[in-house]
């Protein structure tokens, strides 16, 4: 078992990872630094800095992220182990720059799941391209609540296709978006088995992007009101792979986005906070003083001890999720659990750094502010923590495993599949509505 983990290691460290990057004309570590760099002035104006962050020679390396393999992906960035760990480098730079970078994003894993041969294609050939592209993934709506398959944007059938009516909110990139992955309902009445999934081209004539919204944090993720009025659509935009059963339902690939992605959410924030931590102890290594007058140095330093506890927490669960999806292991309970301690974590831990820094520090290292607000902006994305609290339990309810219990692991001497087809293949059910980031 060690023996495995120490090659898991090797395949999937930060190196690898920035090597695997340099050879599609990504300097990573030039890109971290850039995005340290200009995260000051992306996150006062709300948008990606100009210049931005990446080198023309980074936007094809960038595009191809998170595209599978057999459609020109990179094979070191298949497995979400590697995936997290790049997070976390992007994260610890600038969290919000991290979510903003081009590529698939979260329209990635439905276009997997629920699109055929021919449609996956079609789709990830848009990001094999040298300039910066963008895909989103629509599915929150202002009046549903906690329940997405309430939904009320609406798709009808016409002769010459699909008409989409309806509004999303809370979508990550919406506004700087090629492409958004839309769910809408073909019958309210059948609940999720009505709901279905369309690629919408964001030139498409009744698709609108209403507002942006004015965030406390993450503000250069751009989190956008969608509009569609009227909105035509080809046949071919249903994602469908044409094996569909009669419960068969594209609510299923909403899932996969939400599993997939809150550990690389996680992963950010545990980079915010490895941020914060080493901002802190530059500040107090300096001859900074804490806030509070009284503080002895007994009491930082046990709180720093309790800091450095809670991200490697936070990061442990982060890997051990993406190791289990890796290996096709069934995560929605794992995933929920991951996203809502590291979003408790980043809470405490920035609330913590501003407490022992005070004015002084903040003038000093302005990020720990930034980092203040992102943190309050972590908790609504994915899903907000009282939502992932909930489903955690309902989990637990339908599940005789806990999850601490590791029996329900595959050997830990198997290696990974290719981890595109488990995102189609790993079959969960929940309802919930998280913000589509």
């Amino acid at each position: 078992m060690v023996r495995h983990e120490q090659t898991l290691q090797r395949v999937h460290g930060i190196d690898d990872i920035g090597t695997a990057l340099a050879e599609r004309g990504l300097d990573l570590a030039l890109l971290l630094r850039r995005m340290r760099a200009v995260g000051p002035e992306s996150d006062a104006t709300g948008e990606i800095a100009d210049p931005p962050p990446w080198r023309p020679d980074d936007v094809p390396a960038l595009n191809m992220n998170l595209v599978p393999t057999r459609y020109g992906g990179s094979p070191a960035l298949q497995s979400l182990v590697a995936q997290v760990r790049l997070m976390t480098c992007l994260g610890e730079a600038d969290a919000s720059l991290a979510l903003a970078l081009p590529g698939p994003g979260l329209a990635m894993p439905p276009v997997v799941a629920l699109a055929s041969s021919e449609q996956q294609a079609r789709f990830f050939q848009r990001f094999q391209s040298g300039t910066p592209r963008w895909g989103a993934f629509a599915i929150t709506e202002p009046d549903c609540g906690s329940d997405a398959t309430a939904m009320r944007t609406t798709a009808r059938k016409t002769a010459r296709g699909w008409v989409l009516n309806g509004t999303k909110c809370f979508i990550t990139n919406g506004a700087r978006a090629d492409c958004v992955i839309t769910f809408a309902t073909i019958n309210r009445q059948m609940g999720r088995y009505g709901i279905r999934a369309f690629l919408v081209d964001c030139n498409t004539p009744g698709f609108t992007v209403s507002r942006i919204e004015r965030m406390a944090g993450l503000r250069a993720t751009q989190l956008a009101v969608l509009s569609y009025a009227d909105c035509e659509v080809p046949d071919n935009a249903l994602l469908a792979r044409g094996d569909e059963k009669p419960l068969d339902d594209a609510f299923s690939g909403a899932q996969r986005s939400w599993d997939y992605f809150r550990p690389l959410l996680s992963a950010v924030m545990v980079g915010t906070c490895r941020r914060v931590r080493a901002d802190l102890s530059a500040w107090l290594d300096v001859g900074g003083a804490p806030a509070n007058s009284r503080q002895h140095v007994a009491g930082v330093e046990a709180t720093l001890l309790d800091i450095d506890r809670q991200i490697a927490a936070a990061w442990l669960l982060c890997h051990r999720t993406a190791w289990k999806t890796d290996r096709g292991i069934a995560t929605s309970m794992d995933s929920s659990m991951t996203k809502a301690f590291a979003s408790r974590v980043a809470a405490r831990v920035t609330r913590a750094a501003m407490d022992i820094a005070g004015i002084d520090g903040i003038a000093t290292y302005p990020s720990l502010e930034q980092a203040y607000r992102d943190a309050r902006a972590f908790d609504i994305m994915e899903g907000t923590g009282d939502l992932q609290r909930l489903m955690i339990a309902r989990a637990a309810q339908r599940s005789a495993l806990r999850p601490w219990d590791i029996t329900e692991l595959t050997s830990c001497d198997a290696s990974p599949p290719d981890p595109s087809p488990d995102i189609a293949s790993a079959r969960q059910s929940g309802q919930e509505t998280p913000h589509d980031a």
